[in-house]
């Protein structure tokens, strides 16, 4: 009899992750995708960890799969952990850990997701540097977000999806004193101004590469 590779447990799959997010969809800003994710949704509660875990492993990992150095299993094709500016060195787990612990119970909201979409023409790891880089100007020093950028490739397992990057962001301001408030600029009406940002970034990016 055929045995099952053994399976990681608590994997989420990528449907799953969609319905704990409320995916924000301005007209205009295709370029650009921007979610939620709340304390609670459809009656379920949420976490940063569960989001992030998910995120990095998009393919159901096994006992064999590749793994952080604190245990976290990665079937993503890359991923960096971006701390705010100023924050002390934390493991992945740990910072996650605490976070969630420090859940307030008015607390709004939890983390937003940027993701990024290439293209056919786009080489992956092109895509992954333009969104780190972006995430350590304007999200680490510009607002004091730490954030998780994570690289999917969906043509690894055969998917016709194009590659793409998710910019997972705290949703707490990240100092060196500890957590601070829920920054302004992650509402829901501000699908808009990110992509914006998004663009000119993207094209300062571009500019730079053909100099």
């Amino acid at each position: 009899m055929k045995t099952k590779t053994n399976v990681v447990p608590g994997w989420l799959s990528p449907s799953a992750v969609m319905d704990m997010l409320y995916d924000v969809r301005e007209p205009g800003c295709e370029e650009l995708g921007y979610a939620l994710l709340r304390p609670r949704a459809k009656q379920k509660a949420n976490s940063v960890t569960a989001l992030i875990r998910a995120k990095m492993a998009p393919v159901e990992p096994t006992s064999a799969s590749p793994a952080t150095g604190c245990g976290i299993p990665v079937t993503a094709r890359q991923h960096r952990l971006m701390l705010a500016r100023g924050v002390g060195d934390m493991g992945l787990a740990s910072l996650l850990d605490e976070y969630d612990r420090v859940v307030r119970p008015h607390q709004r909201l939890l983390a937003s997701v940027l993701t990024v979409r290439g293209s056919i023409s786009t080489p992956i790891h092109d895509l992954f540097d333009m969104a780190t880089s972006y995430a350590a100007i304007h999200l680490a020093c510009g607002r004091s977000l730490t954030s998780m950028v994570v690289a999917h490739a969906p043509g690894d397992e055969l998917s016709r999806a194009l590659p793409h990057v998710h910019i997972c962001m705290l949703a707490r301001q990240h100092l060196p004193s500890g957590w601070a408030a829920e920054h302004p600029d992650l509402a829901d009406t501000a699908h808009r101004m990110w992509a914006e940002e998004w663009s000119a970034f993207r094209n300062g990016w571009e500019q730079l590469a053909a100099a």
